[in-house]
């Protein structure tokens, strides 16, 4: 139980963490740089993950909605559970798009209207 309520805790604040750096940079093109450093993997910086904020903040509210409403839907005794099982599978199906969106970003640089606007034109991985 407590570790269910940690897990949760921690999903929400990466949540509300993504959003938060994802209004950020969308709204100021001077944090870029330092953002995609942030995201750095082996030394390289995440331009992936920087252009494509919006959908990865996205990925984390839906995560965050999904493990709510499992939970709700497992810990309730009484019949009305079948909504938080329906919250909870199109969440998850939200968490997977956002996996097809973020690797189409990263490849693609597509759809443009998720990358953010002064990013758009770049293309290097």
């Amino acid at each position: 139980m407590i570790g269910g309520l940690i897990a949760l805790a921690v999903l929400v604040a990466l949540a509300v963490r993504y959003v938060v750096v994802a209004v950020r940079l969308w709204r100021h093109p001077e944090r870029a740089s330092e953002a995609a450093r942030s995201f750095s993997v082996r030394g390289a910086p995440g331009w992936v993950i920087t252009r494509g904020i919006v959908v990865v903040a996205a990925h984390f509210v839906l995560m965050a909605i999904a493990v709510i409403a499992l939970g709700t839907a497992v810990t309730q005794t009484q019949k009305p559970a079948e909504p938080w099982w329906a919250i909870s599978l199109v969440a998850g199906g939200g968490v997977i798009l956002c996996w097809l969106l973020i690797t189409l970003i990263g490849v693609f640089n597509r759809p443009r209207f998720l990358v953010v606007p002064y990013l758009r034109d770049k293309r290097r991985l």
